[in-house]
């Protein structure tokens, strides 16, 4: 062989290029034959390319490990003179993972925020990860992709704190593959160079990501991580209350002390007391009512000074709900299942899939009932289905029986997959899984289509009707409010209190989907003629069955003011008028009948 060139060598395999002159050949070529391994070992490997090949891609080498390659040509004589190469094989950065491969919250206090992160958030693809470090960022718009990023010390000069990173490099999975690590843990005073833990600031939000290097400058970061919130720092308080109490404590033991001098003298009937002081228990508020006609002036009150009492009364939601276990869905069966590692449905509320011939964890998916107006499992609230889960998604569908899917996300956002596009794209059936699945017709809005679903599963259909809610900002809130209104309107219009459940889902299954839902217990609780409304209430009663339903403090406000609008009559406006309609199946929109239930 003349010419043995690489083409193209990516870390784990490299591609050649070969040429035999006619004048060299010494007869009919047979066959190419590559011989490789690692230059530290005598174990070698072959492979064979035809007679008329003259490129060929050797597989599954080592990323920055160096390889010997030779070739040779076989003619019925034997093999000829070789060729040689050796390649050391290059390491690059690790491939970037999923943006649902994020850091999670394990716990936190004022200073401290403890997360967890696996080993398989990174691949070896591109060559082993030698290290991790974490960052973890106040302002999360700044800039943090450099290879020298700030330290504890460096951003304690801002108000807001940008980037930095909290340690240096380390290994964390020598004997296992889950590592809980607790950033805030340090006294940085006395540490003048490198990088340190120091305390977080009490009562404030950050997002945490993690960086994986497979050298020491070659490293990918993971998306950042939902908003973790520090407790508050309770120490000023403790002393303000402390002293104080120190004081009247002293004054109340004075007191005692002269009013014991005072009645030693008394007869023993006359002395006596009652030493025990009976304090009220604690009552946790979990129900807020606020009557229709005093509507107004509490919005008005409420977000007076920047929104600060709703952002106090919404504060007080942060935890409903968060002890209650999720086991179910941290079997490794199933977390691959979870587009996002820390929204995850709770033990006692979640859907139950039929199992599936014994199948661990076939009888899983991220999805909970939710209470409504109408039934405390009036709403199946789930995930945007991911592709690998969408057969299971119509699977729920069929096996709760319901007649009604309300999406209120689009499938790509800004350039993020939020949901798979789970049903067909056009009139031709499609399976998922053993439901077929088949478009009947769909209407088309300004801000939402309506399209009506044949499933048929056997020899037994039914009709979906699926509500698609197309211009809702993912952590937003619809502009204006009162397109919810009517979107909310046009469903219940068409969907009746007894055709339940109901499918309900955005992309994580917690903000918008809790937002909808507790509009449509309002605007039912209207029709009904209650005098009095409980915001408050329904959130938490939601956050009980699911994580974080309504999930920022700017989805609140908007369910307030909705209900404003409604009741100030802002939308009172004309119907949208459609704006297409596509007819699946000319002639037979009323063919299939609605079941009862």
């Amino acid at each position: 062989v003349e010419k043995f060139d690489p083409i193209d060598v990516q870390p784990s395999e490299i591609t050649f290029e070969w040429s035999l002159p006619n004048s060299e050949q010494n007869g009919v070529i047979l066959k190419f034959t590559i011989t490789y391994g690692l230059e530290s070992s005598y174990h070698t490997q072959n492979k064979n390319f035809k007679a008329d090949d003259f490129r060929g891609t050797i597989r599954n080498l080592l990323p920055g490990k160096t390889y010997v390659f030779s070739i040779q040509a076989e003619t019925r004589v034997g093999y000829g003179p070789e060729a040689i190469w050796k390649q050391k094989m290059p390491i690059l950065a690790p491939p970037k993972p999923s943006d649902q491969v994020v850091p999670t919250e394990v716990c936190r206090t004022s200073t401290t925020i403890q997360i967890r992160f696996r080993k398989n958030y990174f691949s070896d693809q591109n060559g082993p990860v030698i290290a991790y470090t974490i960052i973890i960022a106040e302002d999360d718009t700044k800039n943090a992709s450099g290879l020298e990023m700030p330290s504890w010390r460096d951003v304690q000069a801002y108000s807001v704190w940008p980037p930095y990173q909290v340690l240096e490099p380390y290994y964390p999975f020598k004997n296992g593959s889950v590592e809980d690590f607790t950033i805030g843990t340090e006294d940085c005073e006395g540490k003048l160079t490198g990088y340190c833990n120091g305390p977080l600031k009490g009562g404030t939000t950050y997002r945490v990501k993690i960086r994986a290097f497979t050298t020491s400058d070659k490293f990918t970061d993971t998306h950042y991580s939902f908003s973790i919130q520090t407790d508050q720092d309770t120490t000023p308080l403790i002393i303000g209350i402390t002293i104080p109490s120190a004081i009247i404590l002293v004054l109340l033991v004075v007191v005692l002390l002269l009013r014991r001098n005072k009645i030693l003298g008394r007869k023993p009937a006359e002395n006596r007391t009652n030493d025990t002081l009976s304090l009220p228990d604690s009552i946790i508020e979990t129900s807020r009512p606020i009557r229709l006609e005093n509507f107004a002036e509490h919005y008005r009150i409420m977000s007076a000074d920047s929104d600060f009492r709703f952002s106090e009364e919404f504060e007080e939601l942060k935890h409903v709900g968060r002890e209650q276990p999720c086991t179910f869905a941290d079997l490794s069966c199933n977390r691959p299942k979870n587009r996002f590692t820390n929204i995850l449905p709770y033990d006692h509320s979640r859907f139950k899939l039929q199992p599936v011939d014994d199948e661990e964890g076939s009888d899983y998916i991220n999805a909970n009932y939710v209470p409504g107006w109408n039934s405390p499992r009036e709403f199946i609230v789930t995930q945007g289905p991911l592709h690998s889960t969408r057969d299971d998604f119509w699977r729920m569908c069929w096996e709760s029986n319901s007649r009604a899917i309300v999406m209120l996300t689009r499938c790509i956002e800004k350039g993020r997959e939020k949901c798979d596009h789970y049903w067909p794209y056009d009139t031709m059936p499609v399976y998922y899984g053993d439901i077929s699945v088949t478009i009947l017709n769909d209407s088309h809005y300004p801000d939402w289509s309506i399209t009506e679903f044949i499933m048929a599963r056997g020899d037994t259909q039914r009709v979906i009707r699926h509500f698609h809610f197309t211009t809702w900002p993912d952590f937003g809130v619809p502009n204006p409010p009162t397109t919810l209104v009517r979107f909310v309107r046009a469903f219940r219009e068409r969907i009746s209190p007894e055709q339940r459940p109901i499918v309900v889902h955005c992309s994580a299954g917690v903000g918008r989907s809790g937002t909808f839902i507790a509009l449509d217990r309002i605007l039912q609780s209207l029709n009904h003629g209650t005098d009095h409304v409980d915001i408050f209430g329904i959130v938490w009663a939601m956050r009980k069955e699911r994580v974080w339903m309504v999930q920022t403090e700017q989805q609140y406000i908007c369910i307030h003011q909705c209900l404003l609008a409604v009741l100030e009559g802002e939308d009172n406006q004309t119907p949208p008028r459609e704006i297409h309609h596509n007819q699946g199946f000319e002639g037979k929109e009323n063919c299939y009948r609605y079941p009862e239930g």
